[in-house]
């Protein structure tokens, strides 16, 4: 009896440290420049990924990302939190989940790659924010 009310608190415990875990990011994720910002990264990142002769800018993203970053601390993130939110395995999926549907809105799928490059071309043709983060080569 006793270990079974160990196991239903334990896993309680865990419930509960998982949804503040991902309760830990809502602000973040609420806030529109943060959010279209990681969003084009990582729409960015999905078409280089998926496309020979696409790449990403390095220096414009850079500096893209300066921004976010002291939008985060404004927000009263830390530096290590804002390190924890970018490596979260939880919070990729769920923006490379909105990065696909993006594409998919747009006609590309992962099944058909030349669909994300032709996106990719658009956007840099359309120079765009993503596009201003990519570059044919």
């Amino acid at each position: 009896m006793l270990a079974g009310c160990i196991l239903v608190a334990g896993f309680g415990v865990l419930t509960t440290v998982a949804m503040a875990q991902a309760d830990r990011w809502q602000v973040l994720r609420d806030d529109p420049e943060i959010a279209n910002g990681v969003l084009v990264a990582a729409i960015g990142r999905m078409i280089e990924d998926n496309c020979a002769d696409i790449e990403r800018r390095r220096g414009p993203a850079r500096l893209a990302a300066i921004p976010l970053f002291n939008r985060a601390i404004s927000l009263g993130y830390s530096r290590s939190e804002i390190a924890a939110y970018i490596d979260d395995d939880a919070e990729k999926e769920r923006v490379r989940a909105l990065a696909r549907r993006w594409l998919e809105q747009r006609g590309a799928s992962e099944a058909a790659p030349e669909t994300i490059c032709q996106v990719g071309r658009d956007e840099i043709s359309a120079g765009s924010t993503i596009g201003r983060l990519l570059r044919e080569g």
